[in-house]
């Protein structure tokens, strides 16, 4: 296992730790291999069905790129999430609509040109010493949480496809850092709703193991990488992480002896 330096950590104050090139290289990883992925399918396979039952692979490509296309344009200090609320379980749907009978090579050309502005965007404003807060999915927050948010959500949906095909979903150490980082800290948002304080000490064995504390007080969420040591909560990073976004299995087999409060999105997913 690679060495670490430094911990990393995310907070809706105070963004992402991670300095232009850590989180720049990582995403172009990502980034990169999403595209080369979709590429390779075969027609047949953009006509499977995903792991959400509403959509086949074709519908959740295109949604990856719809969600890239917005995050680039918050990124880019564009108007990005329209006028209404954004709701998880609606506007997604809503956004495909305008992509309808899109061809898969023209949604990779799509994301492609997105992720690239939008690594692009990242580069300068983390260079420029940004510290803008922005809208976000469920309220505001400093501008770099929206850029860990699209991550965690693309990395979900590149297993919601691939999954299903019996392909491996593969992830590099760094991505997983990360997305292990905002799943932990986005499961907190409905106690953050309900003002509710909880914190919790979690080791995600992955790639890498890593030992994170995540808190909600006062209306701020942190997630935050601790030295290596036992933790009353642990699981398999992947199954963890999918759990904690309502797919696979239950928070409670996944990270067994999690606080219900841990539980809350994926409920709400399945609701």
């Amino acid at each position: 296992m690679t060495e670490i330096a430094r911990n990393w950590s995310i907070s809706t104050d105070e963004g992402l730790s991670l300095d232009a090139d850590e989180l720049v290289d990582l995403l172009a990883v990502h980034h990169r291999r999403l595209a080369e992925t979709w590429q390779g399918f075969a027609p047949a396979q953009w006509e499977c069905q995903s792991r959400n039952t509403e959509w086949t692979v074709r519908h959740t490509v295109r949604h990856v790129a719809d969600a890239m296309e917005r995050a680039t344009a918050a990124v880019n200090r564009e108007p990005a999430l329209g006028e209404n609320e954004f709701d998880p379980r609606s506007t997604p749907a809503v956004w495909l609509t305008s992509s309808e009978g899109e061809s898969p090579g023209a949604t990779i050309d799509r994301f492609v040109a997105a992720s690239t502005s939008l690594r692009a965007g990242v580069s300068d404003r983390l260079a420029s010493g940004d510290d803008a807060h922005d809208r976000t999915v469920y309220g505001t927050a400093h501008w770099t949480v929206n850029v860990a948010h699209v991550l965690w959500d693309s990395w979900l949906h590149e297993r919601d496809v691939l999954l299903p095909l019996g392909q491996p979903a593969r992830s590099s150490e760094e991505e997983e850092r990360l997305v292990g980082l905002y799943g932990l800290l986005m499961a907190l948002v409905p106690s953050m709703r309900f003002e509710r304080s909880i914190s919790a000490t979690v080791q995600l064995r992955g790639v890498g193991v890593r030992t994170i504390e995540v808190s909600c007080d006062g209306g701020a969420l942190l997630s935050a990488e601790v030295p290596a040591g036992a933790a009353a909560i642990s699981g398999a990073m992947p199954a963890a992480i999918d759990a904690l976004a309502g797919r696979g299995d239950a928070v409670a087999d996944a990270l067994p002896g999690a606080p219900e409060e841990l539980g809350y999105l994926a409920a709400f997913f399945h609701s």
